[in-house]
C-alpha cells in the first residue's frame, strides 16, 4: 500500500513532462519502492537502525525533484556512474 500510494500520488503529466520520461519514470518507481520499504520497516522499531528518523512524503518529494533536476541537466545521456555514486 505504501508503494502504490507513493507512486500514484505523483501526477502522470508531471512524470511525462521530463525530457527523459522513460528513464525518469523507472527511477521514480525505484525511489518509491525504496521509500515504501523504509516506511514499512518502521513497524519493527529501532531494531537495526542507529538513529531514529521518521521518513515521510517530503523525503520522497525532495528525492524525486532532485532526480529530475539531475536528469534534465544532462542533455546527451543518463549519467549512470554519477547516479550510482550518489546512491
Amino acid at each position: 500500500s505504501n508503494l502504490a500510494g507513493s507512486y500514484l500520488a505523483l501526477e502522470p503529466e508531471w512524470l511525462e513532462s521530463c525530457r527523459r520520461s522513460r528513464e525518469f519514470k523507472k527511477m521514480v518507481f525505484g525511489l518509491c519502492f525504496f521509500h515504501a520499504t523504509v516506511r514499512e520497516r518502521r513497524k519493527f522499531g529501532p531494531l537495526g537502525w542507529n538513529i531514529r528518523y521518521e521518513f515521510n512524503d517530503t523525503d520522497l518529494e525532495t528525492s524525486v525533484a532532485g532526480l529530475r533536476i539531475f536528469l534534465e541537466s544532462q542533455p546527451d545521456n543518463v549519467p549512470w556512474d554519477a547516479l550510482s555514486y550518489v546512491t
